[in-house]
């Protein structure tokens, strides 16, 4: 048997390896001898990151399918031309020949990346050859067009299984766009399932950046390309965090240590760049630490999970922080912050202090205000994810059991 994941945009976006890891994983404990390809936009760096899985994987190569009527003109020009290259065809192979084809990305399908085109092309190849297709515990939408909702949906009605990681995404599919709840299922996120280094590799970490664990400790999931997302100043996000960090320094006595989850080749999508900046401004403060090294999503889990608190605008840097225990704000642009902040700790998760929208957070009083709120009840907040922590962990699990069922 053999399954192929697509939806990878590249495994230095740590979020995308908190998926793509466990999920190997646990389709080879189900699975010992199934065969599993990665479809990736950075082949090279991900096989390093994958080789001790044992997984095949393949640059994803296929050509953006075109959206105007004169591209498609060119398109089929260009295909009377030419059969295509071999490498092509050896993709579009593997997904004809597939059992199973797994789209995962967390929430590329979505209006906020303007690459669904993209990653629906590889799930219509597979359907067209009639291999089943399943989404993995996705954020969906909601879409802000509805020729998005249409191509989406076209798709989505041949699938097998929908698997949602939160309630509002099951919802909006459920309820807006009339899909039955026998295909979609709400689960959770597969990071919750991704296993940290053990203590005392954490403990070596947290000394080589030269942490004092007798100080309180508040990570930093710092996004370089959240301004871009939601359409706000660079300038204003740069200069809120400042104020942020200093507030932290100055009254709750805090060492800071930054998370740079993502570390893309793109410099609008690389956090060491906003890490560096941010530096910069506080004049190398000596109890701010950049965790610069080119760390594993484990070993980042490892260091966040050892903190008091982890303030993230990366979403899977605050799922490290929400699956360890640890008191979690999330700053959020879209509904996966909301959805699975609200999942586990409940509505009241904004006013608590623990879901700060991004306008909110561009204004320091506003959002130091929530911190400082989220701070105080941080021990309740760890008691009450330690809760509910397994719950979420089985559902996790779930969206692997049912993958085994459909290979059965």
């Amino acid at each position: 048997m053999k399954a192929v994941i697509t939806g990878i945009t590249g495994l230095r976006n740590r979020g995308v390896e908190a998926l793509v890891v466990p999920t190997i994983e646990q389709l080879q404990q189900r699975h010992p001898d199934l065969a599993i390809s990665v479809l990736t936009k950075t082949p090279d760096y991900d096989h390093l990151r994958l080789q001790t899985y044992q997984a095949e994987v393949i640059n994803d190569s296929l050509r953006r399918p075109p959206q105007s009527r004169l591209g498609k003109i060119r398109a089929k020009l260009t295909q009377l031309r030419s059969t295509g290259s071999s490498h092509h065809t050896a993709i579009k192979e593997r997904l004809q020949s597939a059992s199973i084809v797994i789209a995962s990305g967390g929430d590329v399908f979505s209006s906020d990346y303007g690459a669904l085109p993209r990653h629906l092309q590889p799930l219509e190849i597979a359907l067209d050859a009639g291999v089943p297709v399943m989404f993995l515990a996705q954020s969906i939408g909601p879409f802000k067009r509805q020729d998005e909702i249409d191509t989406w949906r076209k798709v989505a009605l041949r699938s097998k299984l929908i698997t949602v990681r939160e309630e509002i995404s099951y919802n909006y599919l459920t309820k807006d766009l009339k899909l039955s709840p026998h295909l979609v299922k709400h689960t959770a996120d597969p990071a919750f399932l991704l296993a940290p280094p053990p203590p005392e590799t954490i403990a070596k970490m947290l000394n080589f950046y030269g942490i004092d664990r007798d100080r309180p400790t508040i990570a930093l999931g710092i996004s370089q390309g959240i301004t871009r997302y939601a359409n706000c100043n660079y300038d204003h996000h740069l200069k809120a965090w400042y104020e942020v960090i200093q507030r932290l320094l100055d009254e709750l006595k805090a060492q800071v240590i930054l998370i740079p989850h993502v570390q893309e080749i793109a410099a609008n999508n690389n956090d060491c760049i906003l890490a560096t900046n941010l530096m910069r401004l506080l004049a190398f403060n000596p109890h701010v630490r950049v965790a610069s090294a080119d760390h594993t999503a484990s070993e980042f889990k490892g260091l966040i999970s050892a903190c008091d608190m982890v303030i993230a605008e990366r979403m899977h840097a605050a799922i490290a922080g929400l699956s360890t225990g640890v008191c979690t704000v999330a700053v959020g642009y879209s509904i996966k912050a909301e959805g699975i902040m609200t999942n586990l700790l409940g509505a009241t998760s904004l006013q608590s202090g623990l879901l700060i929208p991004i306008q909110q957070f561009l204004d320091p009083v506003a959002s130091y205000t929530a911190i400082r709120t989220a701070w105080e009840q941080r021990q309740d907040v760890s008691a009450q994810l330690h809760q509910v922590l397994p719950q979420t962990k089985q559902a996790s699990a779930s969206n692997f059991d049912m993958i085994a069922g459909i290979l059965s």
